[in-house]
């Protein structure tokens, strides 16, 4: 399209706005059926000089359907998070603690690679790419798990392999594979 064209298209359009808001503005506007009632409002505490007024407690809170409140929550840690899509999606085939081992790994004819030192050696991005992408017999999995949840993931899976967290979620009251002292059992 030339250049003319598209410089009538906009003077076209900012004529037609700037009448719109011409006729907007000259057109009154229908007077309130009733005056609107006003509410008093609560005093605020004086505060004495050179002192910060106190805040005000919150009169309006999110509620359920049944008249509870809603109180906003944490984000899991990512460990966490990554632990459930480990158990979810990965472990069938790379075992619990992605030795390869998994109960699927015997029925392909290849097995499974062992990722033991792969996300320090290969680098968190490159393996995203592997779980997005898929490798080899490993399927894509770019449309059910996102980039960020893939790095909770290797997240998870690096915390495994060096020994800091166990299957179990530390959120549900169970404890790792550690003593309160760090030392392992």
């Amino acid at each position: 399209m030339g250049t003319r064209f598209v410089r009538s298209c906009v003077l076209a359009c900012s004529a037609v706005l700037v009448a719109a808001s011409v006729a907007h503005a000259t057109t009154p506007s229908p007077a309130p059926a009733e005056p609107p009632t006003s509410v008093p409002e609560t005093p605020r505490p004086k505060a004495p000089a050179g002192r910060v007024p106190p805040k005000q407690p919150v009169d309006h809170v999110a509620s359920k359907p049944n008249g509870d409140s809603v109180v906003p929550t944490k984000r899991p840690p990512d460990v966490d998070v990554g632990r459930r899509l480990w158990q979810q999606s990965c472990w069938q085939c790379h075992g619990k603690a992605g030795a390869g081992d998994g109960p699927a790994a015997k029925a392909l004819p290849d097995g499974v690679p062992p990722l033991t030192g792969k996300v320090k050696e290969a680098g968190f991005d490159a393996m995203v790419r592997i779980i997005q992408d898929g490798k080899g017999r490993m399927p894509a999995y770019a449309e059910t798990i996102d980039k960020h949840d893939s790095r909770r993931i290797l997240v998870y899976l690096q915390e495994r392999m060096e020994g800091r967290v166990g299957d179990a979620p530390a959120s549900s009251g169970a404890k790792d594979d550690k003593d309160e002292g760090g030392e392992a059992n």
